[in-house]
Formats: C-alpha cells, structure tokens, sequence
C-alpha cells in the first residue's frame, strides 16, 4: 500500500453525480471522501487480520542484538565501519505470539438498545468497530514443548514460563522484551492510516508504537519528576520512544523484524540538550516463526545461507551521504537481509526534511519479498510515507532486479 495522502483515492469533480457537483457542498463532497478512507481503512484492518491474526499461533525463535549505544560502558564502541556494534546474544529466546479480535465496545446508542457496534460511515453503511489484541509471551525450553501452552494460558506482561537462570541463557531479559511495545493496544481500523505508522499490504505489513517526549518540568515542579513523558501513542512528535516492526509471511513461516528507538539516558533523565532530541537504536530482534510449531535449525528460510543473495533486491533511496552514514545492514540467516537507520534525527530541518526507510528482504523459498517501510522525518516520524512490497520468483530475482538505482515506488 503506497498512498498514505488517499491521493488516489479523494474522486475528481468529473467522476462525482451531477446531483453532487451542482448542489453539494464541499463538506459534503469531503464526507463521502472520508467513507472512501474509512472503507480503506477497514480494508487493511481485515487484510491484516485475515492474514497474520486469524487462528494463528506463532511459535518462533526471536535473536535480540543490542546495540552498544545503550550497553553501559560500551556507549562509544563502534565497528569498523564507525557503526555501533550490534550484540549477539549466546542463545535465541523461543517466544509464542497471538492476537484475538475482540468487539469494539458498546453500541454506540448504548447496549440496551440493541444497537449496532459498528461504524456508521453513511448512507446506511457501517465498518468495523472491532479491535485486535496482541500478545508475545517468552518462555524456557522446558515450557516450550508444555501443554501449559494454551490461549488462556498467555499473559503478555507475565513473563511466562522464564526463570532467572533460564534468562541468563537465552540473552536478554525476558522481563525487558515483555515490556518493549511495538503497535497500539487495541489495534482499530482507524489505525490503518499513515500518521498512526500502521499499514498492510499483501502478504508484509509494518505496524509502530510510540511514547511523546513530554515538556520539561519548570522550576519548582518537583511533583512532575525528571520523566515527564505523556500521551503514549501520539501521532506526532518530538518522541522519546520509538518502536516499530516489519514482517512477511510466506505459506506457514514468518520472519520479522522488530526496532527500538529511544532518546539516550541523559535526555531522558531531563538533561536535554534539545527539543528534538535524536532517536537512537537500542535493540533489533528477528522473529523466525512457524505456524503452530517451533522452527527447527533444519530449515533454509530460517537458517540458510546468511544474507539475501547479491544484497537488497531494490535498494531504497537513503538521503544524503551524511544521511546515508544513519543506515546500518544486517544479514540473516535464511537468506534475508535488514536495513535500518541506527539514529533517527526529529528536528524538522534535519537533512532537509527527508524522511526515512526500513526494509526486510527475505527469500523463504520460490518467492523473493522485499518490504520497505519509507516513513517521515522531523516530528512526522511516526507516521508513513508509503509501505512498499517487491516479490518476484527467487530463481528470477537477477533478471529481474531494478536497474536504474535506488527510487521510490511509482504511484
């Protein structure tokens, strides 16, 4: 999906009744405009219900790298190409994700009356008001292969089934990845829209959470704290948490990429140096996941060869050289490749406004998938640009690769 703006999607005079052009008004013209977003919007919400929600549960095994960035001690360690150094931990963490479709509250003229819970956007129609409900929950090898893994068993923030010994092992704090968000709470279909960072399209989607950067306490008030961080999800900026993933799915198998953005500690700490403080990765984890099953060192999609074969498919267009040196790659087992930015600038005047990109390019097996997130820059930096989806069959990929350099998808 790769129109954002409804740009596409607004209706031109000429494709309007002549009822509407002689005696409608513009607000009117610009309601009918919004039930087309909304009917969009329900479109993505049901797309991505249907392909990544419904009756899935998905066992994976997920590798956090922290970056040095955020690792105490080692705040200025960086690579040899002047990178910070991404972390590998000893041993991945086997992690179980579901999601329920739950209704979207009561009716909007009250329960009692009977009334629809659903949506009106005119002339009688109505869309969804029902919202999905995520949960991740990390567990021990033991808890792994346990019958104790039902649905009603799952608790996002419980930790279940982790002992500190067991964590120790795996690499990171299950505590710590439990708490990290990386989409809405309730997830409606009104978050199907750029600003909100959530989108889907075939068979990848992207969806982001984001915590605003609150103002700065004034002399003498001791009751708001050195954190003064409000309004968890805003659309708009400056932030001092960002988070968002990107995923593909293929048949029974997903891979996905996971992104923690934040302000570095001083900042949070209420030593800012700046209103729009940068954003910096904190960690990367890759989700290998099975439908139903945990993945097995066995499998090629999984664990093949490190690295999509001859790099990105379709590169993206990254800025500036001075923007470029914010990128970093990562080759993945099970011929995939990531690119991220590992600093995200919010000042507006930053590298003249341009915005962003994260791409996951995975071969799973026939089929070759590269997902571009192209997001905005500035304050904006939640919210979406376009979500681009290349696929193209793996044994065609070089005949067909783009030859013109790095650009963004035509409209």
């Amino acid at each position: 999906y790769s129109n954002p703006e409804y740009e596409t999607d607004q209706g031109s005079f000429d494709e309007l009744p002549a009822r509407l052009t002689a005696d409608k008004t513009e607000e009117e013209i610009e309601a009918m405009r919004e039930q087309r977003r909304m009917r969009n919007d329900e479109f993505q919400f049901e797309t991505y219900y249907g392909t990544f929600v419904k009756d899935a549960e998905w066992r994976g095994e997920w590798t956090v790298y922290e970056t040095s960035t955020f690792i105490p001690g080692c705040e200025g360690v960086k690579d040899e190409n002047g990178l910070p150094k991404l972390v590998k931990p000893k041993r991945e963490i086997k992690a179980v994700c579901t999601s329920e479709r739950r209704g979207g509250g009561e009716a909007p003229g009250g329960a009692e009356d009977g009334g629809s819970r659903d949506v009106p956007v005119g002339d009688g129609n109505f869309i969804t008001s029902d919202v999905i409900v995520h949960s991740e929950v990390v567990v021990t090898n033991e808890a792994a292969d346990s019958s104790l893994l039902s649905r009603r068993e799952k608790d996002a923030d419980s930790g279940f089934g982790s002992s500190p010994s067991s964590r120790a092992e795996q690499g990171g704090s299950t505590r710590e990845v439990n708490k990290r968000k990386y989409w809405p709470e309730e997830l409606r279909t009104g978050d199907f829209r750029g600003p909100q960072g959530n989108m889907c399209v075939g068979n990848a989607y992207t969806l982001c959470w984001s915590e605003a950067l609150g103002p700065r306490p004034s002399a003498g008030e001791e009751d708001a704290g050195p954190l003064a961080m409000l309004k968890p999800g805003a659309n708009s900026g400056p932030f001092s948490k960002l988070n968002m993933e990107v995923g593909i799915r293929y048949g029974e198998v997903r891979l996905r990429c996971k992104l923690d953005y934040r302000i570095k500690n001083k900042e949070a700490s209420g030593l800012f140096k700046s209103k729009t403080p940068r954003l910096f990765l904190k960690a990367v984890t890759i989700c290998r996941e099975r439908l139903g099953q945990w993945p097995t060192k066995k499998e090629k999609a999984f664990y093949g060869p490190s690295g999509a074969t001859g790099g990105l498919f379709d590169p993206p267009p990254v800025g500036s050289p001075k923007q470029a040196g914010s990128y970093m790659q990562l080759d993945l087992e099970g011929y995939a490749t990531a690119l991220f930015p590992h600093a995200l600038d919010q000042d507006p005047k930053a590298h003249d406004g341009n915005g962003w990109c994260v791409s996951l390019d995975w071969t799973p097996g026939k089929m070759r998938y590269q997902a571009d997130r192209k997001f905005l820059g500035g304050k904006n930096v939640k919210g979406l640009k376009t979500l681009e989806l290349s696929e193209v069959a793996s044994e065609q990929a070089e005949q067909y690769r783009p030859k013109g350099g790095p650009e963004d998808m035509r409209q």
